[in-house]
C-alpha cells in the first residue's frame, strides 16, 4: 500500500517507508503492446524464440507466404506468360520484403546480418522449390495430359545441338569423349541436373546476401 503523501515528487510505502517508482500510463500501454506482439509471435510456445529475440514461428510463416506467392505467380504464368517476369522479380526481391515485413510486425531487439542471411536463405529455398514444383507439374501435365510437349522437346534438342557445335569448334583431345557423352540420354539428364544445382547455389547465395544486407541497413537505421 502506498501513502498519499509526496516529498519531492516521491511516493513512500506505508509499511517500510521505501520510496516507490511510478509508471506513467503511456509507458504501461507501450509495454503491454510489446508484450502482446511477443505473445502473438510465440503462440503455442512449441518452437520458442531465439536468444537474440528472433521469433522463428513468425519468420517461417512469412517465408511460407513468400513461397506460396511465388507458386501462385508461376501458376498464373501458364495462362499469362508475361507474369513469369513478375515471378522472377519477386524471387529476387522477396528476401528483402520478407525481412521488412518481419521487422515491422515483430520488432526484434537485435536485427543482425546473420539472421537476415538465414531468413534470406530460407526464403530462397521456399521460392526455388515452389517454382520448381509448379514447373514440374506443368511439364507432367503438358506431356501426359495435353500431349503438347513438342515445343519443350525441340528447345532441349536445340540446346544440345548448340552445345555439340561449341565443342566441335573448340576441338582438342577431349572433343570425342565429350561428344560421345552428349549422345547418352542419362548423361544429358545429369548435365541438366548439375546446371539446376548450380543455379540453385547461386540463387541461394544471392538471397542470403540480400537478407543480410537488408538486416544491416535496418539495424543501422534503428541505431541512428
Amino acid at each position: 500500500m502506498l501513502s498519499d503523501e509526496h516529498e519531492g515528487g516521491l511516493v513512500f510505502c506505508y509499511n517500510c517507508g521505501a520510496p516507490q517508482i511510478t509508471v506513467s500510463e503511456e509507458l504501461l500501454s507501450e509495454a503491454q503492446k510489446q508484450r502482446a506482439v511477443l505473445d502473438s509471435g510465440l503462440a503455442g510456445g512449441a518452437l520458442g524464440s531465439h536468444q537474440d529475440g528472433v521469433v522463428w514461428p513468425a519468420a517461417i510463416r512469412y517465408v511460407a507466404l513468400a513461397g506460396a506467392l511465388a507458386a501462385a505467380l508461376t501458376l498464373v504464368s501458364f495462362a499469362l506468360p508475361p507474369v513469369m517476369l513478375l515471378a522472377w522479380f519477386w524471387a529476387i526481391g522477396a528476401p528483402v520484403v520478407v525481412l521488412g515485413v518481419y521487422h515491422s510486425k515483430i520488432r526484434p531487439v537485435n536485427l543482425r546480418a546473420g539472421f537476415g542471411a538465414r531468413l534470406g536463405l530460407l526464403c530462397g529455398l521456399a521460392i526455388f522449390f515452389a517454382i520448381s514444383a509448379i514447373n514440374a507439374c506443368g511439364l507432367v501435365f503438358a506431356r501426359l495430359v495435353f500431349h503438347n510437349a513438342a515445343r519443350i522437346d525441340s528447345e532441349l534438342a536445340e540446346f544440345f545441338v548448340q552445345m555439340r557445335t561449341a565443342i566441335q569448334q573448340q576441338g582438342g583431345p577431349a572433343q570425342a569423349p565429350m561428344l560421345a557423352w552428349l549422345n547418352i540420354p542419362e548423361d544429358r539428364l545429369g548435365l541438366l541436373l548439375m546446371m539446376s544445382a548450380f543455379v540453385l547455389i547461386i540463387y541461394l547465395g544471392l538471397s542470403a546476401l540480400g537478407g543480410a544486407f537488408a538486416a544491416l541497413l535496418r539495424s543501422r537505421t534503428e541505431r541512428s
